[in-house]
């Protein structure tokens, strides 16, 4: 463990600044709109983290993950509706159901490549919302609403105020950037690397493509449904118009390609920016339909254009400068 501690010290160090400004950030911030975002933005996380795991390392680019998320939050919804269940536990209902119906779609879906595994993906996301859209158990159209009155807030994870739902989000995303980290460096990761370069130079490398891919696709499954397993107790109600439109999936793709595909950080920076431009935005346009999503798509069409690799390339660019110069007046001072 010490010597993982020092071998990765600037990344500890950098993970426990931003661990203890987390902490202290609710108690800095009076708006309850600003609050809002900030969870907003912890779950859009966890969402980024895992569809990073299949579009970011393993070059995968899905744009049917709405579908996990749904599940997610209607396991949670069904469960507190019709059992009175807790979502400590429906959420891993979902996980699981997530984690099956990813193992059953993703072996037939990852024999496609590129263009073809995207329309796929977006098919059957498309296909799901029409099955909520028209089953009556769920809801159907009209959706589910679940306040709960009869049990204590951490049962429900219903809080009249934000800041326990806040610090709930934070310990689940530091767990996660902790996870996403040790998979950046595990043979996994390193596998899923080498299948996004060149997959049949990995696969004649003696790693077994199929496999790995729909590894990845489950593990990313399992994370999308517990951010949608989050949310749904967050805004206490769920219905296919919010979960399952065609623009959710592609929402949870920019996330991470906005902050920076296959990075730890990217989807957490990418989150954070996403959100609050679009919220901002739309609070600010509220009196003009579309201008938020106007907005919101300029800043998108920048940062593809200008920043490919993503918003953490900037810091990283910066990062090397600094090391650079530092290592440069260190010579100099040497030879002085």
């Amino acid at each position: 463990m010490k010597k993982i501690i020092i071998r990765y010290k600037t990344f500890f160090m950098i993970y426990g600044a931003c661990i203890a400004a987390g902490i202290l950030l609710p108690h800095t911030i009076a708006s309850t709109f600003a609050m809002n975002t900030i969870c907003l933005s912890l779950i859009w996380s966890i969402m980024g983290i895992g569809w990073n795991f299949i579009g970011g390392y393993a070059g995968q680019v899905s744009n049917g993950h709405a579908l996990y998320y749904a599940i997610g939050a209607y396991a949670v919804a069904v469960g507190a509706d019709k059992f009175d269940a807790s979502p400590w536990l429906t959420m891993w209902i979902g996980i699981v159901i997530s984690i099956a119906i990813a193992f059953v779609l993703g072996k037939p879906l990852l024999r496609l490549n590129g263009a073809y595994f995207l329309i796929a993906t977006m098919a059957v996301a498309e296909c799901a919302r029409i099955i909520f859209l028209n089953n009556s158990y769920v809801g159907a159209a009209t959706g589910i609403m679940f306040l709960d009155k009869k049990h204590s807030a951490w049962y429900s994870l219903q809080f009249r105020e934000k800041m326990p739902y806040y610090y709930i989000l934070l310990v689940i995303v530091a767990l996660l950037v902790l996870a996403a980290k040790y998979f950046d460096r595990s043979k996994f990761g390193y596998y899923l690397r080498a299948i996004k370069a060149n997959e049949v130079s990995a696969q004649s490398a003696g790693i077994n493509t199929p496999r790995y891919k729909v590894y990845a696709y489950m593990l990313s499954a399992a994370i999308v449904s517990l951010a949608g397993s989050l949310y749904a107790p967050f805004v206490q109600y769920v219905d296919p118009y919010v979960l399952l439109p065609l623009d959710k999936s592609t929402m949870i793709c920019l996330v991470a390609v906005m902050g920076g595909i296959g990075t730890v950080a990217g989807p957490i920076l990418g989150a954070f920016v996403m959100t609050f431009i679009s919220e901002y935005a739309r609070a600010a346009f509220s009196g003009h339909s579309g201008l938020n999503m106007l907005a919101y798509g300029i800043v998108v069409i920048f940062i593809v254009l200008y920043m490919p690799g993503g918003l953490i390339s900037v810091i990283q660019k910066e990062w090397i400068y600094l090391k650079f110069f530092k290592n440069r007046r260190r010579k100099s001072d040497g030879n002085g």
